[in-house]
């Protein structure tokens, strides 16, 4: 069974048993019925990208990855309402990412070729956050050697200090005493 049949068997089970329960479920307030409709456009979007068939323009022209910000990009709802109240989707979202990058079995050349490219594609995305991480680590380290010569500095004046203050300073008797 390869990814798009266990998505759309995922996603059919829950649509038949919302048509099943419609006739006995009480009339939903507005914000139910709104949220059923954002999970709606969500399942189809989901559906869609899954398949390779978006219809958002911008990702049609290029290559996407299944993530929240596509799916947002592809149902028209936010992001902010997907992390919040379609937590489920997400999940979903996650294994059919998971399936979708490493097939079972690859047919040909060109599937091969395309799942190299998925990886080449995942790397150059986890190069950049670890160089993003090690010039934020670098900043730290440049940091915290200037604040360690600024206190060595600091302390050897505070040292002059106290010995200057130590130094045994003579008394010379006043003159007519």
């Amino acid at each position: 069974m390869n990814a798009t049949a266990s998505w759309l068997s995922w996603t059919a089970v829950p649509k038949m048993k919302i048509a099943r329960d419609a006739s006995r479920m009480p009339v939903l307030n507005p914000y139910e019925r709104r949220r059923q409709e954002t999970d709606r456009k969500l399942r189809d979007a989901l559906d869609r990208l899954i398949k390779g068939t978006p219809r958002e323009a911008a990702l049609q022209d290029r290559r996407y990855q299944l993530s929240v910000a596509s799916l947002a990009r592809e149902s028209g709802v936010a992001r902010n309402a997907i992390y919040t109240n379609h937590r489920a989707m997400i999940d979903a979202l996650r294994q059919a990412a998971q399936q979708r990058v490493v097939p079972s079995k690859l047919e040909s050349w060109e599937d091969k070729l395309a799942q190299q490219r998925a990886v080449i594609d995942v790397l150059k995305t986890e190069q950049r956050h670890l160089a993003t991480e090690n010039a934020a680590l670098l900043k730290r380290a440049i940091d915290a050697e200037a604040a360690a010569a600024r206190h060595q500095r600091q302390n050897a004046r505070l040292l002059k200090e106290r010995d200057d203050a130590r130094r045994p300073v003579s008394l010379v008797p006043r003159a007519g005493t």
